[in-house]
């Protein structure tokens, strides 16, 4: 044993030790994971070490703890990844892949626009906006709440609308059609009020998301900000066509070289 193996963490041995389980399959999505005294007793460790571990698995989201009479730790199936380069949102982008989803709406508020989120949506400082707040589902487990803000001006009769639903198909029957949207994506841990909706700790890494959506008139029909659990979905980025999609360039007809 190396001075390096010696001086290394308990508990990230431990972690990597259960992380091989369920990769290897030896421990199966949806399987009861071992209690925190059957890990105690293997490895001989701390139960706050065993606790450790276990929060290193949660975050990777490879385990769910659940609470209550039917409760324990369960190995989860590994997280779906969602493009944040699609024109789909994410609650579409599950739905396609065979996910039961479903919006709650949470409020919906006719307003003054905050003064920082005027110059976003570029419109005055005593402008009215619709607030919608909600929390996406997926599967009955929350995933992520968001909060739309959009100009009463260009959709005045919002709340007469069923708003459990994609907004943006939404927005197009009032010519609001999305052509152009703007990320910023920042790692944080949740809010009180995201605690309480998403059934997380206060430690609990999130990604929270602002994003501008535009019209081809440049008119911002949308200002979003959504705080996602990453340990229930995965998120990337993909630019340009895959090579290994396209057509071999020794056969195709439509290949060139210059």
């Amino acid at each position: 044993m190396t001075e390096t193996t010696r001086r290394r963490p308990a508990y990230l041995t431990i972690a990597d030790s259960l992380r091989s389980r369920i990769e290897s399959k030896v421990l199966k999505p949806g399987e009861r994971f071992p209690t925190e005294r059957e890990l105690v007793q293997e490895f001989g460790v701390a139960r706050m070490t065993v606790r450790h571990a276990l929060d290193i698995l949660q975050i990777e989201g490879l385990i769910d703890r659940k609470r209550g009479r039917t409760g324990g730790t369960f190995v989860r199936a590994i997280p779906p990844t969602l493009s944040l380069t699609s024109e789909h949102g994410i609650l579409q982008q599950l739905t396609e892949r065979g996910f039961k989803t479903r919006v709650e709406v949470i409020s919906l508020d006719k307003l003054e626009v905050l003064s920082h989120v005027a110059g976003t949506l570029g419109v005055e400082d005593t402008a009215l906006v619709w607030e919608l707040k909600g929390v996406h589902y997926v599967d009955e487990t929350p995933i992520s709440v968001t909060k739309v803000t959009i100009p009463v001006e260009l959709v005045p009769d919002l709340d007469e609308h069923e708003l459990n639903q994609p907004l943006l198909p939404l927005l197009e029957t009032y010519g609001l059609k999305s052509v152009y949207k703007r990320e910023n994506i920042i790692a944080a841990t949740a809010r009180a009020e995201e605690q309480k909706l998403l059934g997380v700790g206060r430690s609990h890494p999130m990604l929270r998301f602002s994003r501008i959506i535009k019209a081809a008139d440049d008119t911002v029909i949308a200002f979003q900000e959504e705080t996602l659990r990453p340990d229930v979905a995965n998120v990337e980025v993909v630019l340009g066509e895959d090579p290994s999609h396209q057509k071999n360039p020794r056969t195709s007809t439509s290949a060139s070289l210059s």
